[in-house]
């Protein structure tokens, strides 16, 4: 004789609506679920008149349901296992992983740039994708300051000092502030940590001309040593007196209008002198 089956017993989803049996929420107990029920706690009031619609003594608008599965949970339920309240933790989940780095979807298609494996959406697998967030920048070209995930260019705190960059002095908090820091080929990478500042796809340490203004990077002189040749700086000693209200630009003691440049190559004569004696002492090493 044939046994009989409960299709019931064989279904995960009883009542045909998505979600599992074991996701529904029925808080009344009486074989509606929550979402398909117009009183869930069977208190007489419609949930549509109801401030407390599970009955819990918290009202719904103090109920968090972060994950969307119609289960309610209050501030000791929001702690993880470190007994930090989610809107003071920096790691809600605890996974390792910050949340301000989890919160970033370059192709907003609901997984993480962390988990997804082609972030920009793109058909190119990220591990074979020289532009993982699709921005038109190399990811090698990229800079990350604080390795925090975000590149510094999609990055609100470059450095990670919690100073929003937009109020920050020193976005990535190398010591130099932002307005002394020069960008020669304005690709976003300060010259100081660019590998190519001129980006004419020479290496600047086969560049003979590193900021590709023309002048041979042993002809540049930088008075204050602050990376910035004195043509392009205003203050070339650093003394503090911008060049244009400055008596002694180079700050060598002898006043402007008594240096002499005899060839009037922006470097003084007895300054010229000096590298000429310096360059043929170097090429006698070589030799």
């Amino acid at each position: 004789m044939p046994t009989s089956h409960s299709p019931t017993a064989m279904d995960d989803d009883d009542d045909g609506d998505g979600i599992p049996d074991d996701q529904e929420v029925d808080t009344d107990g009486d074989g509606i679920p929550d979402h398909l029920d117009d009183d869930d706690d069977n208190d007489g009031i419609p949930d549509d008149q109801d401030d407390d619609d599970d009955g819990d003594g918290i009202p719904d608008d103090q109920e968090v349901d972060t994950d969307g599965d119609g289960y309610q949970i209050t501030l000791m339920m929001m702690m993880t296992m470190d007994g930090i309240p989610d809107d003071q933790d920096d790691d809600d989940d605890g996974d390792g992983i910050p949340d301000d780095q989890e919160e970033v979807d370059t192709d907003g298609d609901g997984i993480p740039d962390h988990l997804d494996d082609d972030d920009d959406n793109d058909g190119i697998p990220d591990d074979q994708d020289d532009d993982d967030d699709g921005d038109g920048i190399p990811d090698d070209q990229e800079v990350d300051t604080d390795g925090d995930g975000i590149p510094d260019h999609l990055d609100d705190d470059d450095d990670n000092d919690g100073i929003p960059d937009d109020q920050d002095d020193d976005d990535d908090g190398d010591g130099i502030p932002d307005d002394q820091e020069v960008d020669t080929d304005g690709d976003g990478i300060p010259d100081h940590l660019d590998d190519d500042d001129d980006n004419d796809g020479i290496p600047d340490d086969q560049d003979d001309d590193d900021d590709g203004d023309g002048i041979p990077d042993d002809q540049e002189v930088d008075t204050d040593g602050d990376g910035i040749p004195d043509h392009l700086d205003d203050d070339d000693d650093n003394d503090g007196i911008p060049d244009d209200q400055d008596d002694d630009d180079d700050g060598d003691g002898i006043p402007d209008d008594q240096e002499v440049d005899t060839d009037g190559d922006g470097i003084p004569d007895h300054l010229d002198m000096m590298m000429t004696m310096m360059a043929s002492l170097m090429i006698k090493m070589m030799i």
